[in-house]
């Protein structure tokens, strides 16, 4: 098979493209806090059970992914939880593990990439792009309106944008526009951290990756930025 160029077809998930992931989208009457990363990434390993792997059980989430885990630690810190209780909180709640559950965890772009700057043979097979600037750029100029969309049909009780390098991308699907985000700053063990807020009828947050060094990688991180989000929402 041929690798096409952008201009030669257009990917077939492109037309209709919609936010997926695990846990519950919600909806007006049930609206449901979402997590939003950038892409499908880390390890791809799942050890766990037949039926942890197809449950997504809090388990196997707690057992595998740091990514998880810290978002756990943070959704706790939002609902006023301790971290340190943050793995029961979400086996009691489901967190992305049930479908009727009050989170869900979805990306903006569909495509698996181990990094940001991986884009494989695989994936130019799969999209029909050979550069992945083309591909980023593709879903943005034609899914970013539908995604933007999709946001206000379900509008989540927070929208939390994970990646602080695409925060204009985030301000895109959930405002519409690029907006200039409040800056709130603060230091662990010396160590700088920011997150950027907006509250309104959707709350929005974006804070650093929850599974980097530089990010939001201790648990005085995670609660001090959960507090500043509950912070945000309570005023919104």
């Amino acid at each position: 098979m041929t690798v096409s160029t952008l201009a030669e077809r257009q990917p077939a998930f492109l037309p209709n493209h919609h936010f997926g992931g695990p846990g519950n989208i919600g909806n007006p009457a049930h609206r449901t806090l979402w997590l939003c990363g950038i892409e499908y990434g880390e390890s791809p390993d799942q050890r766990g059970s037949e039926n942890e792997i197809a449950d997504y059980s809090v388990a196997m989430q707690w057992r595998n992914w740091t990514y998880n885990r810290n978002a756990f630690k943070l959704i706790a810190a939002i609902e006023g939880q301790d971290v340190a209780t943050a793995q029961a909180y979400a086996g009691e709640k489901k967190i992305f593990e049930s479908n009727t559950s009050d989170y869900f965890q979805t990306n903006l772009f569909p495509e698996e990439c181990r990094n940001l700057e991986t884009w494989s043979q695989d994936a130019q097979l799969r999209t029909g792009f050979k550069d992945k600037q083309d591909y980023l750029a593709r879903i943005r100029s034609t899914c970013f309106r539908q995604m933007h969309e999709q946001v206000l049909h379900h509008q989540p009780r927070l929208f939390i944008g994970v990646g602080l390098t695409h925060a204009e991308d985030f301000c895109q699907v959930v405002l519409g526009r690029d907006v200039t985000l409040e800056r709130h700053a603060f230091s662990v063990n010396g160590h700088p951290k920011t997150i950027l807020l907006h509250p309104g009828p959707i709350p929005f947050a974006v804070v650093p990756h929850l599974s980097a060094r530089s990010g939001l990688n201790s648990n005085e991180a995670l609660a001090t930025a959960g507090r500043l989000i509950r912070d945000m929402i309570q005023k919104s």
